[in-house]
């Protein structure tokens, strides 16, 4: 089987699980060619900032070395840099004045590579309403850096006639016109991430965020984990995140770890306590081809709300690891009122305590409400996410059944614990194991025994230097 690994991201540890699935595609007997094709981009949104690149920092240096190193296991290594035709590009960019909605729908080659590129600078801009026409040009840009990977995917393709393509994450401006130029030849596509901790890897055919997809390896883990303790270990995940026990190990970063424990915001002891927990809207609108809108499922909520004098509305908005709020503080604020309370994305509100104080807990797409089913607490999920249908939480399916639900006579269905469980044991487990990657940190690793860096000398004697200067403070 011919395989062909295409990559335009050259961060850690995605890079080097490239070169894992590599040496692993090899050593099953099958034909590998590794292809850079993020070279010479006019801007995206991985680039190393100005400060980096003044220092020397350059990832065309860990490039080099990580090509070395697949070429002395045998990889084939095409680095050929054959430039396409950009004056169709050019104009292509040139042609783009629109808004965010615009940008989703603006299509290359009957190819939809605008909506990546809407996703990328949401997520890199952390602005669900990002405005593009005020950044026109650094839009242009990454539309260009776009078509640029898709014609050079398309070209490779083209030459190569692989059976099988890998690449990274697919949500992203460089790498979902991969996936694009793969379905155009029909060609099977398999994307890469991270695990369930920083010593695994998991691959996802197609789309890493396919909610259909997460929802049969959730199912799967469950099936093919042999472990006896894996329902006690399945509990404890809950008990420790509740507990606010660390969870550095996995790649599930906890946002209750700088909370007071117990600690809850001021709140009506003659009234019942319904709890909205808000995700964060730039990480969901930033997924391409899916469509999240909380604010107008939260509008409508509390349209519904308005009805019941007899309830208090809280917003938990959600955490910030940050000692500063976060962006979302500002819109959910406009929401407070007498009978609303926004507990903000910095205050130290603990999340679980208010959990258990409250009588209903609501989400849009917050993992928390799989949490406060397992502890018994009456759910209402209001988006579609990938617990829903699986009788986690009461899932309305319009206003008068979500009026139903709010009303303090309704007798909420017991919930099955069970799918609780599958999912914590999902989030514990899920991933393959490195063999050829060591990571040392969740952005630091040895690949084949060598840390590959984009850092030059200078930036590394800085860093030892300031690390000295920490120590001695300390």
């Amino acid at each position: 089987m011919k395989i062909l690994i295409l990559e335009s991201i050259a961060a850690t540890p995605h890079l080097e699980t490239s070169g894992e699935i590599a040496i692993r595609e090899k050593k099953k007997g099958n034909d590998v060619t590794f292809c850079w094709i993020g070279y010479n981009l006019p801007w995206n949104d991985w680039e190393l900032n100005w400060f980096y690149k003044l220092l020397g920092g350059s990832y065309e240096k860990k490039l080099i070395s990580f090509c070395n190193l697949l070429e002395k296991n045998k990889i084939r290594v095409d680095n050929v840099k054959e430039e396409v035709s950009e004056l169709k590009i050019k104009k292509w960019t040139q042609n783009f004045k629109g808004d965010l909605r615009h940008l989703k729908k603006y299509e290359y080659d009957n190819t939809n590579l605008g909506t990546s590129v809407a996703s990328s600078l949401i997520s890199k801009f952390k602005n669900i309403n990002f405005d593009t026409k005020y950044e026109i040009n650094k839009v242009r840009r990454l539309l260009h850096s776009s078509a640029l990977v898709y014609e050079r995917a398309k070209n490779k393709i083209i030459e190569i006639r692989p059976d099988k393509i890998f690449t990274f994450n697919n949500r992203f401006a460089t790498t979902y016109p991969i996936i694009c130029a793969a379905k155009k030849f029909n060609v099977i596509i398999n994307v890469h991430e991270r695990g369930s901790d920083m010593n695994k890897f998991e691959i996802y055919p197609n789309d890493a965020h396919d909610i259909n997809i997460i929802k049969k390896s959730i199912n799967r883990y469950w099936n093919t984990n042999k472990d006896k303790s894996k329902i006690i270990k399945a509990k404890r995940f809950f008990l420790n995140k509740v507990s606010g026990k660390s969870l550095s190990k996995n790649n599930i970063i906890n946002f209750t770890n700088k909370q007071i424990k117990d600690c809850l915001p001021d709140l009506p002891n003659n009234k019942r306590i319904v709890t909205f927990y808000s995700s964060r809207d730039y990480e969901k609108a930033s997924l391409v081809n899916q469509e999240f809108d909380q604010k107008k499922a939260f509008l409508n909520l509390k349209k519904v709300i308005s009805k019941f004098k007899d309830i208090h509305l809280v917003v938990r908005v959600h955490p910030t690891l940050q000692e500063n709020k976060s962006d979302d503080d500002e819109e959910w604020l406009k929401f407070n009122d007498k009978d609303t309370t926004i507990v903000q994305s910095n205050e130290k509100v603990d999340s679980y305590s208010l959990m258990f104080k409250s009588n209903i807990v609501i989400t849009y797409t917050s993992s928390i409400i799989v949490e406060a089913t397992y502890f018994d607490k009456p759910s209402i999920s209001l988006g579609h996410f990938w617990w829903s249908g699986r009788n986690i939480a009461e899932e309305p399916e319009n206003n008068y059944q979500l009026k139903k639900m709010l009303d303090k006579n309704y007798k909420f269905k017991k919930k099955n614990k069970r799918s609780c469980l599958q999912i914590a044991n999902y989030f514990l487990n899920y991933g393959i194991k490195y063999k050829y990657y060591s990571p040392i940190t969740i952005n630091k690793g040895k690949f084949l025994g060598k840390i590959l860096t984009w850092k030059s000398s200078l930036i590394i004697i800085v860093e030892r230097y300031i690390d000295k200067i920490l120590k001695i403070k300390k």
